[in-house]
């Protein structure tokens, strides 16, 4: 028995294909065949995010894993490299955040009180990115 696959013509299509209609797409991102796809699945109450892999394949964009936490996926089993995500809400006021991983700091929006950032095709990693701080109505405050 095999399992017929139907292709979207956007990530955001492919990620909500299992969601209720009320769920909405509150950030995405992509590079390349690869996307990340950030939904809130509660939007008429507190948030609550959650994330799916999504790739494009012959024909369209596919759903792939997907969870209610930030961190690496296997996207390449060959290669054995990922995707690996930081994501969550923002404080109250924030435009911006920035994150540091190895070595490396980098900021990112945050819009509609949430961010997302993404790194295509790595290593998992022993380590994974943190927020370093925010920025809250002009003045960059530790995220500590």
């Amino acid at each position: 028995m095999s399992i017929d696959i139907q292709p979207f013509d956007s990530p955001e299509a492919a990620a909500m294909s299992e969601f209720p209609a009320d769920c909405r797409v509150v950030a995405s991102a992509v590079d390349g065949d690869d996307a990340y796809v950030l939904i809130d699945t509660n939007p008429s109450e507190s948030a609550y995010l959650y994330g799916v892999c999504v790739r494009r394949g012959d024909g369209g964009w596919e759903e792939g894993t997907s969870g209610n936490g930030p961190g690496w996926t296997l996207t390449d089993f060959e290669g054995e490299l990922g995707t690996l995500v930081l994501w969550g809400e923002a404080p109250e006021g924030a435009d911006r955040v920035r994150v540091e991983w190895r070595g490396e700091t980098r900021e990112a929006a945050a819009e509609g009180g949430v961010y997302l950032l993404a790194w295509w095709r790595v290593p998992c990693p022993d380590e994974h990115p943190r927020e370093g701080a925010f920025r809250v109505r002009g003045a960059w405050v530790d995220a500590g």
